[in-house]
């Protein structure tokens, strides 16, 4: 079966500096995918190439059967849907939910002029499948941000793509939010026909049972990449971040602890 995402012997450069090297990875129909790291490791830089924002210096980047630089990244990119904290610094805070999830069909922000009246009930029926109904008519510069996400996830699921990746979907939430909000993702990745899914973390806390694969990376190489539990493991982690780490699993959950 073609993978959904294939990384090849991809390299990142930014002038001097090695940021990304000979990345090899692949995302299958099925998998789910937690990248794992520590701060500067090339997570986002990763992402970042993936979704056509950068441009690697060497390797084969392909979604599906779509090839870097050799297809319409624009169109491309409505195959990788893309829930990241940055999208929220470009809507605008009168922008109406309903708007910014129908956004999503195209790849992009801040719509001009009028709708589409079946990608608006398309959205509403989007929204009211995934609990969010009763934001609909609200505007995006009034919701909480655990909300803001869940409507982030809901426009990236208006585009008919292949692969969804969560780049750190939690940051700025409470506990209560953050547990609420994976509860809410749990029961989306287990729904019949998810699609594949990528969540980028920096937190073990966050890892669900529904993920079943984990790249792990270290200044800018894969570590390890595979089943949870063969990479996911004390002694892999603490070589990524450098630290005597015991990782402890309760009811299908993880911590970490620093052993000291």
């Amino acid at each position: 079966m073609q993978p959904v995402l294939s990384v090849e012997r991809v390299s990142f450069e930014r002038g001097s500096l090695q940021i990304l090297d000979e990345i090899h990875w692949q995302v299958k129909a099925g998998e789910h995918w937690v990248i794992l790291g520590p701060n500067g490791c090339g997570k986002t830089s990763l992402i970042n190439l993936l979704t056509g924002y950068d441009m690697a210096t060497a390797g084969d980047i392909r979604v599906g059967d779509a090839q870097f630089g050799a297809a319409d990244w624009r169109e491309v990119r409505k195959r990788i849907g893309l829930v990241a904290s940055t999208l929220t610094f470009y809507l605008e805070s009168s922008e109406p939910v309903i708007d910014a999830v129908v956004s999503g069909r195209e790849a992009m922000i801040n719509l001009i002029g009028d709708l589409d009246a079946k990608l608006v009930k398309k959205a509403r029926a989007l929204l009211k499948q995934f609990g969010c109904g009763y934001l609909a008519d609200s505007l995006w510069g009034v919701l909480s941000q655990g909300e803001r996400q869940k409507i982030l996830i809901c426009r990236a699921l208006m585009a008919k793509f292949q692969v969804l990746i969560l780049d750190e979907p939690c940051a700025g939430l409470d506990p209560v939010a953050r547990e609420h909000f994976l509860a809410w993702l749990h029961k989306l990745a287990t729904r019949k026909g998810a699609p594949a899914l990528v969540l980028v973390t920096h937190h073990v806390e966050e890892i669900l049972p529904c993920f079943n694969r984990v790249l792990l990376m270290k200044m800018g190489k894969v570590l390890a990449a595979g089943k949870m539990n063969k990479v996911l493991t004390s002694a892999k982690l603490s070589e990524a971040y450098g630290a005597r780490l015991q990782l402890v699993r309760n009811r299908g959950r993880y911590r970490l602890r620093l052993d000291t």
